[in-house]
C-alpha cells in the first residue's frame, strides 16, 4: 500500500492583491523619496551658507538649533493655545451647568452667573498685569439659557450611561419602588437600582421614574 501524505499551504497574497500590495509599497517609496528630496532641494537652495557660518558639531551651531527650535515652539503655540482655551470655556461651562442642576436653578441663571464672575474678576484682580487676559477667559464661557439647556441634556444623558454601564458590569441588583402623590393627586413611582459588583462594592443609583 502506499503511503498518504498531508500536504499544507500557507496562502500567499496573488493576483490583484499581490500587485495592489506592491503598488501601496511602491507609493509609500515614492512619497519618501519625494519629501526628502523636497527638503534637500529647500535647504540647497534657501541655506546654502548654513554650514559655513555654523560649522557642524560646533558650540555656535548647537546654540542656533536651540534658538530655531525655541522659534518652532513659539510658532505651534499660536495654535495650540486658542484650542486649549476653548476646552477650557467648555469644561466651565459644564460645570457651571452641573452647579445650576445640583441646586434645581433655572436655565437663565447662567447668565447671571457669568455677569457674576465678570465683575468679580474686574474687582479682585485689577491690579494684576493679565487682567484683560483673565476678563477675556470668562466672557469666552457660554452659560447662555439654549447653551445651559444643552448642557443639562448631555449631563443627563451621560449619567444614563453610565448607570446603564454599571448595570451591565454589577454581579447582582435589585429593585426598589417608591410611590408618592403629587399636588394634584396624580400618583408618581420613582426606581431605585441598588447594585453589587465583583468587588463587594454596593452602588445605588436612580434609575427612572413614571406617573
Amino acid at each position: 500500500m502506499g503511503t498518504r501524505h498531508a500536504s499544507h499551504s500557507v496562502p500567499f497574497p496573488h493576483g490583484a492583491e499581490s500587485h495592489a500590495h506592491m503598488d501601496r509599497m511602491l507609493e509609500s517609496s515614492a512619497l519618501a523619496l519625494s519629501k526628502k528630496g523636497n527638503l534637500e532641494r529647500h535647504y540647497n537652495t534657501n541655506h546654502q551658507k548654513f554650514d559655513e557660518s555654523y560649522p557642524p558639531k560646533s558650540s555656535l551651531r548647537a546654540k542656533k538649533v536651540a534658538e530655531l527650535a525655541k522659534e518652532l515652539r513659539a510658532q505651534q503655540q499660536l495654535f495650540t493655545r486658542p484650542v486649549d482655551h476653548n476646552k477650557a470655556a467648555t469644561e466651565a461651562s459644564f460645570r457651571v451647568s452641573h452647579l445650576l442642576a445640583q441646586h434645581k436653578k433655572p436655565f437663565t441663571d447662567g447668565e447671571l452667573l457669568k455677569q457674576a464672575m465678570t465683575v468679580t474678576a474686574d474687582t479682585l484682580f485689577a491690579g494684576f498685569k493679565n487682567k484683560d487676559e483673565i476678563a477675556a477667559a470668562v466672557s469666552r464661557v457660554p452659560l447662555g439659557p439654549p447653551t445651559v439647556t444643552r448642557r443639562f441634556e448631555e449631563l443627563s444623558s451621560d449619567v444614563d450611561r453610565q448607570v446603564l454601564e454599571d448595570l451591565k458590569r454589577c454581579e447582582y441588583f435589585s429593585l426598589q419602588f417608591d410611590e408618592s402623590v403629587d399636588i394634584v393627586d396624580t400618583a408618581q413611582l420613582a426606581i431605585f437600582v441598588r447594585m453589587s459588583f465583583k468587588d463587594s462594592t454596593i452602588k445605588e443609583d436612580f434609575l427612572t421614574s413614571a406617573p
